[in-house]
């Protein structure tokens, strides 16, 4: 059976509608009801950097846009299938403020002046498109087409950037990403998205919690997170607006806390079990003993050859690496 590991792709696909901060202030309120409470003091720490690559054309120009060359993603995995193109224009920004506000999830969609979107997919059993042209991104309708002539000229002072993403889900599954940036000095009108990992897009660091989570053996096994008060990055939590919706544990077997740190970005391939719970709307904990929605029946903590770890995640967030990983220590 496949497994689904710990998502730690950053998801940058931007939309006007959906993709909000989740990392927000407020008080994530609400008093425990588990028997496992995870607080900050368990709860590991990251940081994220991006390096977006800029590709120079003519201004004003009906760009052609392609992606087959994108081999590997942003965590230097296999690339998946690219369903959505989009471009967003951003007036007022700085590239490197921008860059960081996209690596913790901090940016407000409020900024940009201008989106547009091209999903992929041939119709009638076409095979999925790997060029657009500028014009063709829209959201919304023909209506909100993007006009190269007034909506991509030449500026000191807007960003304007590119992203292709794996499904059509708002804020959902980045594979790669570029600015662009208009100028007179150029007169390419073609752009190539670049193989993310060649690029060196992302440094993503984690540094893990030296406060296991204590858990029976025998159980129960209710897991609440609920006393959580800031994501791994340390953007307060406000969790009206993190919607926590899946839960995964993961054994490791062999492995010590320190190797599951060294490789995290790679953590989807090295749990030897991997056990996934979707989490109801507005609830801060998970049953273990309950069923999970992949992995089968979890099996209890009697394997003492390894590592356990839970992570809980918000699938709709634009940064979906875990909002809280913490390592069980099973007694």
């Amino acid at each position: 059976m496949p497994r689904q590991g710990f998502p730690l792709l950053l998801s940058l696909a931007l939309t006007v509608a959906l993709l909000t901060a989740c990392g927000s202030s407020g008080n994530p309120g609400g008093g425990a009801v588990g028997n496992v409470v995870l607080t900050d003091a368990n709860n590991y720490s990251s940081t994220s950097m991006l390096n977006i690559p800029t590709i120079q054309t003519k201004p004003a120009s009906d760009l052609t846009i392609t992606w087959d060359g994108i081999m590997k993603d942003l965590l230097c995995h296999p690339a998946t299938s690219i369903d959505n193109v989009a471009f967003v224009k951003l007036p007022n920004k700085m590239q490197a403020t921008l860059e960081h506000e996209l690596a913790v999830g901090t940016f407000n969609t409020n900024e940009q002046s201008k989106y547009g979107e091209f999903h992929t997919a041939g119709k009638n059993g076409a095979p999925a498109a790997t060029t657009v042209m500028l014009s063709q991104l829209a959201y919304g309708g023909a209506t909100t087409a993007i006009m190269p002539a007034t909506d991509y000229v030449e500026s000191a002072t807007t960003l304007y950037l590119m992203l292709f993403a794996h499904g059509t889900t708002p804020a959902a599954g980045a594979q790669s990403m570029v600015f662009l940036q208009p100028t007179s000095a150029s007169t390419n009108t073609t752009v190539t998205a670049p193989d993310a990992c060649d690029s060196n897009v992302l440094d993503f660091q984690t540094t893990l919690s030296t406060m296991p989570a204590s858990i029976p053996n025998a159980g129960p096994w209710k897991v609440d997170w609920s006393q959580i008060t800031k994501d791994s990055f340390g953007n307060k939590l406000d969790f009206s607006l993190t919607v926590l919706d899946k839960v995964e544990v993961g054994f490791f077997q062999g492995k010590q806390p320190a190797e599951i740190q060294a490789d995290f970005l790679n953590i989807e391939q090295d749990a030897t079990s991997l056990y996934t719970y979707a989490v109801p709307a507005g609830q801060k904990y998970v049953d273990l003993m309950t069923t999970p929605t992949m992995g089968g029946t979890f099996p209890g903590f009697a394997d003492t050859s390894g590592t356990y770890a839970v992570a809980v995640l918000c699938s709709k967030c634009s940064v979906p690496a875990p909002v809280v990983f913490s390592i069980l220590q099973p007694q």
